[in-house]
């Protein structure tokens, strides 16, 4: 039986970040501090990859982000655990925000505006759609096998779900087909070379968003 958000206590007035994706699909999760993130914000454009979150605190590359890319891509917060952090980054005009976490003090901060509660199990998406939120997203989404993505998509048919992680083309598309509205692509698998300092290189980067937008 499909997921009823009105019999969860869902009064349907909070965007979701479907409607804040405007049509998009997939979003990239950047990482924090990355050099030459300009540079690599135009290659995910050039490569369909039009959407983009930057972790939370990162409020300077945001601001720059939506004033170069904004009229060209959905640029959100991700990471947010705090109703402050929540306020703070709407404050200084994310398209969409996710959280890893649940509670209806996020929610409130968000104010009706398009934010993604996170969870995993049946429990934790259940209770957070149960509290209002419109979009939960499932993260880890790659700590559980496939099987595991077609049960939940069937479990919660009505919802929207995102599916964040350290995802493979291969189980973007799954998560897809299980029902999920978007993909989150965690930092570590576009930008892998972030995680040794190291600077971006943009035909790598090429390459991988390329693979994952035809996917």
């Amino acid at each position: 039986m499909p997921f009823n958000p009105m019999a969860s206590g869902m009064m349907g007035a909070m965007s979701g970040v479907v409607e804040a994706l405007e049509g998009r699909t997939l979003f990239a999760e950047l990482p924090r501090g990355l050099s030459g993130w300009m540079g690599a914000c135009e290659v995910l454009l050039q490569e369909r990859v039009r959407a983009w979150a930057f972790p939370v605190g990162d409020g300077h590359a945001l601001a720059d982000s939506l004033r170069i890319f904004g009229r060209r891509a959905r640029i959100g917060v991700r990471g947010v655990r705090t109703p402050q952090e929540v306020s703070d980054a709407f404050a200084a005009g994310a398209h969409f925000v996710t959280s890893p976490v649940a509670s209806p003090e996020l929610l409130e901060a968000a104010g009706g505006r398009p934010l993604a509660l996170g969870g995993l199990t049946p429990n934790e998406v259940h209770d957070a759609l149960g509290l209002g939120a419109t979009t939960v997203q499932v993260i880890p989404a790659d700590a559980l096998g496939m099987a595991y993505a077609r049960a939940l998509g069937d479990l919660f048919s009505g919802a929207e779900l995102i599916a964040s992680g350290r995802l493979e083309p291969f189980q973007c598309e799954m998560w897809h087909d299980a029902g999920a509205i978007a993909v989150g692509l965690a930092p570590g698998v576009l930008f892998p070379e972030a995680a040794k300092g190291a600077t971006s290189d943009l035909d790598a980067l090429r390459r991988r968003a390329r693979e994952f937008a035809s996917a």
